[in-house]
C-alpha cells in the first residue's frame, strides 16, 4: 500500500491563488465507556499555496459538489467489463459447490450470480440462496431461469449494489460467490469486520494473486490476511484455470476459503487491530518508523522482544498474535481525560 498522502480538492482564494491540502497522520487517544481506545486517525493539514490561472469573472468551483462530478443518477450504468464480472461455467460451478460442503437448508449469500451457475448448483442441493446482482440484464435472466424457486421462497433475488446492501440473514449464514473482481477487497473486509452476525464461512472465486494476499504466510502477511487469520482460518482451496469463466480471465484464478473461529476476537477489538494495521501498512517503512508518535521506543522494543520480531522489520513480518499484543498495549496505555471537578 502506498503512503496515504494525496491532494484534496482546491479551495479558491482569489483570481490568482488557491490552497491545496496534503494529509498526514495525527493521533488522538479517545475513551470509550471508560476504557482507552486505539488512537483515532486524524489528519494534519499542511497548507501549500500555489498559483493558478482562472478566467476573469469565472465563478469559484464548489468543493462539496464539483460541477465535473456527476450525481449517482447521472452516472452511466456499469457494464460487464467495467465491473470485471466473469460468468462461471456450469461444470466447475457444480464441483465448487460440492467442495464447499454446504448442508441442505443452509442460508448462503451469493454476490454476482451472473447467469446462475453457482445458484443452480446450490438450489439443487436444497440450499436457500440470497443473491445480489446489479446488472439488469442478468437479473431478468435469473428471474426467468429460477421462476419456480423464486415463487417457493428458496431463492431471494435482489437487484442492487452489494457494496451498499447487506440483507438481514439468519445465523448461521455463509457466502459462496464469484464476485466481480474489483469488489473483492471491500466485500471481504465487510464480511470479516462489520457484519453482525458474521458469516461462518466464505468460499470465493478470486484472482489467484488476491487469494494468496488474503491468505498470507510467515513473513508475508498483508493487512487483510492478518484480519482474516484473527477471524479464523483462510486458505487457498485450489487453483483454477482462466477458462472456467466467460469471458476468460486475463489472470490466474483460485478458489479461496475461510472458516470463522467461534473464539475469534469480537468486532470492537478487531476494529482496533485493523486501525493499527492501517497505520502500519501505510507505507514502505519499518515498525519503528510506522509506530513513531503512536508508541514509545521503549514500548516498541519491549513488544519486539516479547513477540519475536525486530524493530527494523516491515509490518508484514509480524504474526497476527503480535498485532493483538501491540494493540492491547496501546489501548492499555492510552491517556485518559481528566474528570471535570464538581462545583461546590
Amino acid at each position: 500500500m502506498t503512503p496515504d498522502i494525496d491532494t484534496c480538492p482546491t479551495y479558491p482564494m482569489n483570481s490568482r491563488t488557491c490552497i491545496t491540502l496534503q494529509r498526514n497522520w495525527l493521533w488522538r487517544f479517545p475513551v470509550q465507556d471508560g476504557r482507552g481506545a486505539l488512537p483515532v486517525i486524524h489528519r494534519r493539514q499542511d497548507l501549500t499555496v500555489a498559483t493558478v490561472a482562472r478566467p476573469p469573472g469565472a465563478a469559484p468551483q464548489s468543493t462539496k459538489h464539483p460541477a465535473s462530478m456527476p450525481t449517482p443518477s447521472q452516472r452511466p450504468p456499469v457494464t460487464n467489463n467495467q465491473a470485471q464480472q466473469h460468468d462461471l461455467a456450469e461444470g466447475p460451478a457444480t464441483r465448487l459447490v460440492r467442495e464447499a460442503r454446504i448442508d441442505p437448508g443452509s442460508t448462503v449469500l451469493e454476490v454476482g450470480p451472473g447467469l446462475g451457475a453457482l445458484t443452480a448448483a446450490m438450489l439443487a442441493g436444497g440450499v436457500r440462496v440470497v443473491a445480489i446482482e446489479r446488472d439488469p440484464a442478468r437479473v431478468a435472466h435469473l428471474r426467468t431461469r429460477f421462476t419456480r424457486q423464486l415463487a417457493e421462497g428458496q431463492l431471494t433475488l435482489i437487484h442492487g449494489d452489494a457494496l451498499t446492501l447487506q440483507p438481514p440473514l439468519p445465523a448461521p449464514w455463509r457466502v459462496l460467490a464469484n464476485p466481480p473482481f474489483n469488489l473483492t477487497a471491500p466485500l471481504v473486509r465487510r464480511w470479516l469486520l462489520t457484519c453482525q452476525p458474521a458469516p461462518v464461512a466464505l468460499d470465493l472465486v478470486l484472482q489467484r494473486e488476491t487469494a494468496h494476499k488474503l491468505t498470507g504466510g510467515e513473513g508475508s502477511q498483508t493487512r487483510s490476511s492478518i484480519i482474516a487469520r484473527l477471524c479464523g482460518s483462510p486458505h487457498v482451496a485450489r487453483h483454477l484455470p482462466r477458462d472456467v469463466v466467460t469471458p476468460p480471465s486475463r489472470v490466474d484464478l483460485a478458489f479461496w476459503s475461510h472458516r470463522r473461529d467461534p473464539e475469534a476476537l469480537d468486532a470492537d477489538e478487531l476494529a482496533r487491530v485493523d486501525q493499527l494495521l492501517e497505520i502500519a501498512f501505510a507505507g514502505p517503512h519499518t515498525m519503528q518508523e510506522a509506530l513513531r508518535g503512536v508508541a514509545t521506543n521503549v514500548q516498541i522494543k519491549r513488544q519486539a522482544n516479547e513477540q519475536g520480531w525486530q524493530v527494523q522489520d516491515h509490518p508484514r513480518a509480524l504474526s497476527p498474535q503480535a498485532w493483538i499484543s501491540l494493540t492491547r498495549l496501546l489501548v492499555r496505555n492510552a491517556p485518559r481525560p481528566r474528570r471535570p471537578q464538581r462545583r461546590r
